[in-house]
């Protein structure tokens, strides 16, 4: 499913691409899905400004619609979404995505056309063209970003690259960012990645900006990951800030249980730790859970004890999510909370999220 608006955001909490074994293919799309979000004060009481999704998907075209409350509790549309797929020869697809933005009155106020297009090459690659055009002021249609994936895979592993151009000051495009990925199959039971990031820099240069390397080991039913992680410094050098342990074991119920220690050297992912400059510290302690019911509802749970700048020195802080899956007739419920731990020591509603889902 989609994730909810409101997925927390500490920089090192989620799994990172690199980190990942190869996806299982995702379950078939719904074809309606109405999401509403909701947003609560430190005392657990619901705030104005309630987001809201409704999406439709039918005869190959996905409409979606975004809302957002108003003072008076109306809903206003503030961004509409047409997807659809433009013509399909074998592995050749070509697709287009129209996004058009609402002012906070609901008046149309400016435009995105995005065109993809994929294909397969002779040597078996993947390429996939995201060409991104922008409304200007003028009410014409002007190219903003051109994003090119090319994918190439082998029994040894495999290639990735994201190369992402601009116009520039002066009007021709010119690469901006540039992403590559190399994965390496040691062996069954291992796995090695290494991905980098590129900018342009003031010299019209691509230059390092952050760097990834990855070892996934599995072993039975448990998956071992260890990632570390390097970023530009104000030192003009690409240096070392942090690395997560994990490990993951899945049971035959399909329950399945995660545990990650993180470490940084910065507090909450923006603030540098004075204390231990430079020095990766235990900055999150994560364990997340998923379970299989009996009555077939999926219950994840993830309890992120982190640490905070006022107590650099422990893990002062507590976040839990909650996600409950209920399935019906018509598909499925998702119901997402978000609890975080006060001042006081009690666990406080922050966020919530439900979202129909109809097959």
């Amino acid at each position: 499913m989609r994730r909810p608006w409101f997925v927390v955001s500490l920089v090192l909490l989620a799994p990172l691409a690199a980190q990942q074994p190869a996806p299982t293919p995702p379950p078939a799309e719904p074809r309606e899905r109405k999401q509403q979000n909701y947003r609560y004060d430190g005392t657990s009481q619901p705030t104005p400004g309630n987001t809201g999704v409704h999406e439709v998907r039918k005869e190959g075209v996905v409409e979606r619609q975004e809302t957002l409350r108003d003072v008076n509790g109306r809903p206003v549309t503030t961004r509409a979404t047409q997807e659809r797929v433009v013509s399909v020869q074998g592995d050749n697809r070509v697709s287009e995505r129209v996004v058009q933005r609402f002012d906070p009155g609901g008046r149309p106020n400016g435009k995105l056309v995005a065109r993809i297009e994929t294909s397969r090459a002779a040597d078996g690659s993947l390429m996939t063209v995201e060409t991104i055009y922008e409304q200007d002021l003028n009410g014409r249609m002007q190219l903003a970003e051109r994003r090119t994936t090319t994918e190439s895979k082998a029994p040894t592993g495999g290639t990735t690259s994201i190369v992402v151009e601009r116009p520039s000051l002066e009007g021709p495009v010119q690469v901006v960012e540039r992403t590559d990925r190399v994965d390496t199959k040691r062996s069954d039971a291992v796995t090695e990645s290494v991905s980098t990031l590129r900018r342009i820099d003031g010299n019209g240069r691509l230059e390092e900006r952050q760097r990834e390397a990855a070892v996934i080991t599995k072993s039975g039913s448990v998956t071992n990951r260890e990632t570390k992680q390097w970023e530009f410094q104000p030192t003009g050098k690409v240096e070392f800030v942090g690395r997560s342990v994990s490990n993951i074991t899945d049971r035959p119920d399909g329950s399945q249980v995660e545990d990650t220690e993180v470490y940084a050297t910065r507090i909450a992912g923006t603030t540098p730790d004075l204390n231990r400059p430079g020095i990766p510290t235990l900055e999150q302690k994560v364990r997340r859970e998923k379970k299989v019911r009996p009555d077939g509802r999926v219950v994840e749970t993830t309890s992120a004890q982190i640490r905070r700048v006022a107590e650099p020195d422990r893990l002062s802080g507590l976040i839990v999510t909650e996600q409950v899956t209920t399935p019906n007739p018509q598909g499925q419920t998702v119901e997402i909370t978000l609890t975080e731990r006060d001042a006081n020591g009690r666990m406080q509603l922050v966020q919530k999220s439900v979202e129909e889902q109809k097959k």
